[in-house]
């Protein structure tokens, strides 16, 4: 018999033990009131009276704290080989003490094992000094010794798998946390990579070109004419960004987020925006790229398309949720054009996500689609 620690968890509510003791031994104290003579039945209320304080004073303790307890279990087997011996139907005191031996052994199950052998022999021994059958005596404590080895086995093997089953429990949460945690760390990243490139290809290089041409000397009128002109233009790449990165509330789902961004945007640069928003259930992070994902495409709308009108929309299509961002502007070319459109950061985005990023452009205008797996029409 192996003696591997098998962590029972600890007893939560000992009120359970409590009944369960206090009832048994009421029962045999009334046992021992029926022996025939005054001695059996003083020793048998006796053995009562130990087994009490010693589950009060020993066993309860050990049980709530999960580590064995070698004073409660020699007590009990010897207070129960004194109660079978002085009247023999208190050899039922074997069926109380048995699961407290198993209860009392912490995380050993050889204890347990060892506990039950001194206790099943006591009664043996009891018995067959009293002059019973030793043949017949030996079948039944074997029996009921066999009994015991199962049920004890049988609830150390569940409790065994059910600390196996919280602790893998325990590591799936804590790896989720790390998968969350990582992930949130790796979008931030991204969207700082991003905010640089954008502020790296756009205001940076305006402000270099400000301070060249600030440097000609005493500025005549072309001079501050583009000064003004590519001032403007950072002005107009600054408010891109802060519209690409500003907040739009989620908590009441995505097709309204979109609706609201599409009344600020019209508010804003009067371009009107036609928005068709279906209700789509998605995670949350597919639910923040395909937001981000329409942010970034008017922001692009507002600083380069010249467009008179935009369409946005989003819809499930099969198990997709797909975003469409269409405008009438006068598009661009995505091999030679990429300063200031953030292309890059839109197509990280939607892929850190799970989805694919689509852009085309002519001179009748641009639209970007955005496509995630995993939606369903909300009812």
């Amino acid at each position: 018999m192996s003696d591997a620690a098998v962590r029972r968890p600890p007893t939560e509510d000992p009120r359970m033990w409590d009944a369960f003791v206090g009832i048994g031994l009421a029962v045999l104290a009334v046992v021992a009131c029926f022996a025939a003579a005054p001695l059996p039945t003083a020793l048998g209320i006796g053995a009562v009276a130990v087994l009490a304080a010693a589950y009060v004073g020993l066993a309860r303790r050990a049980m709530l704290h999960d580590v064995p307890s070698t004073a409660f279990q020699v007590v009990a087997v010897l207070a129960a080989g004194v109660a079978a011996w002085a009247y023999g139907p208190m050899g039922a005191v074997q069926a109380l003490v048995a699961p407290l031996l198993w209860a009392t052994s912490g995380p050993s199950i050889r204890r347990a094992v060892v506990a039950n052998v001194g206790l099943f022999g006591a009664v043996f021994a009891a018995f067959a000094l009293e002059g019973a059958a030793v043949w017949l005596l030996a079948t039944t404590q074997a029996l009921s010794f066999a009994f015991s080895m199962v049920i004890g086995l049988w609830i150390s093997g569940l409790a065994r798998a059910n600390e196996e089953r919280a602790s893998l429990i325990a590591a799936l949460e804590r790896a989720q946390a790390s998968v969350a945690r990582l992930s949130g760390e790796q979008a931030t990243a991204a969207e700082r990579a991003r905010i640089a490139r954008d502020l790296h290809d756009t205001i940076a290089q305006d402000l270099a070109a400000i301070a060249m041409l600030a440097q000609r000397g005493t500025p005549d009128a072309a001079v501050l004419a583009a000064i003004e002109e590519t001032a403007q233009r950072s002005l107009a790449e600054v408010r891109g960004l802060v519209a690409a990165s500003a907040g739009v509330g989620l908590d009441d789902g995505l097709a309204v987020a979109l609706q609201r961004l599409g009344a600020r945007f019209e508010a804003e640069t009067s371009i009107p925006v036609a928005v068709e928003a279906a209700a789509v259930d998605l995670p949350v992070d597919a639910e923040v790229a395909l937001l981000r994902t329409a942010q970034e495409a008017l922001a692009n709308v507002r600083k380069h398309a010249e467009a008179a009108g935009v369409r946005l929309s989003l819809a499930a299509e099969g198990p997709d949720a797909v975003l469409v961002v269409a405008d009438d502007g006068r598009g661009f070319d995505r091999a030679t054009v990429t300063r200031g459109l953030g292309l890059v950061g839109l197509d990280e985005r939607v892929s850190l996500a799970g989805g694919t990023l689509e852009i085309r452009s002519s001179a009748a205008g641009t639209t970007v689609t955005a496509r995630i797996a995993g939606a369903e029409a909300a009812p």
